[in-house]
């Protein structure tokens, strides 16, 4: 996978403070953080439409960036660097921080992958035998170059049949990837019916007995209602 060339403007002094957050959001702005490689990190801005237009049908956590930085209109070195973390509006759907790493194109790093299961329609179990397909893990953490990190990880369950488990020991990627996980985590299972109908009802029969329960042990701290910005 090529890096991608993406061109971003370092925050100045006043857009680093936390009541600037908002106002730079308005204007369709993304506050963010470069750090990693034991440099200073750099607080930045990124133009949220040119970023999600890079990131249509990709996996975010795959995609390497080489990131151009603007200071004051003076163009700073490339930097390569990937996602580490972002958060996003639950509302909007909009991104509220963004996360960036620095990376070396020849050292190995640690990132998350997608599953996708595919054939899931005509699979033996689901289609022929009438079992429900139940997903464990979605995505997995591997150790690869960059370079290497796969957009997805595909996994055909075509002969797939009821009872059947696929667990993480069972994937494999590429000799250049490898997963991280427990080799005994279920990614994917095709159970019967009846099977899911006794894991639904006791979750039922649970909350039974709690509210039949007539001693209130404790009461939460309810939270703040105000936004909590991001620290940098």
């Amino acid at each position: 996978m090529r890096n991608i060339i993406i061109k971003v403007e370092k925050r100045n002094e006043k857009e680093i403070k936390s009541k600037a957050l908002k106002r730079l959001r308005k204007n369709d702005y993304i506050p963010a953080v470069i750090y990693g490689l034991k440099k200073e990190p750099v607080c930045i801005k990124v133009k949220e439409k040119e970023l999600k237009d890079l990131l249509k049908g990709k996996n975010i956590y795959s995609m390497i960036f080489d990131m151009q930085i603007e200071d004051n209109g003076k163009k700073g070195e490339k930097e390569s660097v990937l996602v580490k973390d972002f958060q996003i509006d639950p509302i909007t759907g909009k991104f509220l921080h963004l996360d960036f790493l620095r990376i070396e194109m020849k050292k190995e790093i640690e990132t998350t992958v997608p599953v996708h299961i595919i054939n899931e329609e005509i699979s033996i179990g689901v289609k022929e035998k009438g079992g429900v397909l139940q997903h464990g893990l979605r995505e997995l953490r591997v150790s690869c170059l960059p370079g290497d990190i796969p957009e997805r990880i595909e996994y055909d369950i075509k002969e797939l049949d009821m009872g059947s488990i696929v667990r993480v020991s069972d994937i494999y990627v590429s000799d250049n990837v490898k997963i991280l996980n427990d080799p005994e985590e279920v990614v994917v299972s095709i159970i019967h019916p009846t099977l899911l109908r006794e894991e639904e009802v006791a979750p039922e029969e649970e909350a039974e007995k709690v509210t039949a329960e007539p001693e209130v042990i404790g009461k939460g701290k309810e939270e703040s209602g105000g936004e909590k910005e991001h620290s940098e």
